[in-house]
């Protein structure tokens, strides 16, 4: 696959807020076919940068809180049985293998007592000497009653989120005018997310984390995204932020190492920058979250 241009990461960046965004939509913003973007998207999907579009509950739906585990250890683990053992962990959606030992563990919980049970789990483990741990920011949605007509559409985009209206209807045996109307209510009552799973890293350029922290009494959390976003505009990705720390997690793409090092260096001189520090991460291990389990259980439930 070429090099992700600002294209694609437009692109991936509407899949992620919509899975279910039309092609013509897309192309409409970026002055393209919905053909050209449909072959981008294809592209995107035949080289594994899109692993799966996903639909789930938003966190008002259940409570839940996304969390940031980063785990150091002694280097004594088989890598492969390590992740295998910390992936039954429940609430654990994600685990990033960081190059030279780390670990970044993605996880959901929904109570004070799940966050230590999981936090809990991570530090019995006898490879692991430590772990740091962070709640996130998270776009929260709203707790709202789903009909059954609704349920049943659902249904049918658990098969795949991106289903076509038509097919959702022969699925669910609907018409498709009233598949029409009920998605667009599941988008207005944001209580699902229609969403995507990506990984940056399986290009030919370099993937890395950038972890930061800055001062408060220096600078503020949204003048330090500013920043960011302006400057790096190219390269970054994402932005996770922690809920109790200030302390964020960058999630970037450059030609090279030396590129690495330079957005690392420039970062950490920025006024009420305390430290920066990067971090080159292999391909994610993907699983399903609590608000996709949670989603499957209540549909089941329903019976519809």
């Amino acid at each position: 696959m070429t090099k992700l241009d600002q294209i694609d990461k437009q692109i991936l960046d509407n899949l992620a807020r919509d899975c279910r965004t039309p092609y013509r939509e897309i192309a409409k913003s970026l002055g393209l076919s919905a053909t050209a973007i449909k072959s981008r998207v294809d592209e995107l999907v035949a080289a594994g940068v899109i692993t799966d579009f996903i639909v789930d509950f938003t966190p008002a739906m259940i409570g839940s809180e996304a969390v940031m585990l980063w785990l150091k250890t002694d280097g004594t683990e088989d890598s492969s049985k390590f992740i295998s053992e910390i992936a039954t962990i429940r609430g654990v959606m994600q685990i990033v293998p960081i190059y030279g030992g780390d670990y970044v563990v993605f996880a959901e919980y929904t109570s004070s007592l799940e966050l230590a049970t999981l936090t809990e789990a991570f530090e019995s483990n006898p490879p692991v000497n430590s772990t740091e741990v962070h709640t996130l920011l998270t776009q929260r949605g709203k707790k709202t009653s789903l009909t059954n007509l609704q349920l049943r559409v659902l249904k049918a985009l658990l098969k795949d989120a991106r289903m076509s209206i038509s097919d959702i209807a022969k699925d669910a045996g609907l018409t498709v005018r009233l598949v029409r109307r009920t998605l667009r209510e599941l988008k207005e009552c944001e209580a699902i997310r229609f969403s995507l799973r990506w990984r940056l890293n399986v290009g030919d350029r370099v993937t890395f984390l950038l972890k930061l922290k800055w001062n408060p009494k220096q600078t503020s959390r949204n003048e330090i995204i500013d920043m960011l976003s302006k400057k790096y505009s190219d390269e970054l990705w994402d932005i996770l932020v922690s809920v109790s720390d200030p302390i964020m997690i960058c999630i970037a793409t450059v030609d090279n190492l030396n590129d690495v090092n330079m957005i690392t260096t420039e970062v950490k001189s920025h006024p009420g920058i305390l430290y920066s520090e990067a971090f080159i991460y292999r391909p994610p291990y993907n699983y399903k979250s609590l608000k996709r389990l949670s989603l499957e259980e209540f549909i089941q439930a329903a019976g519809v």
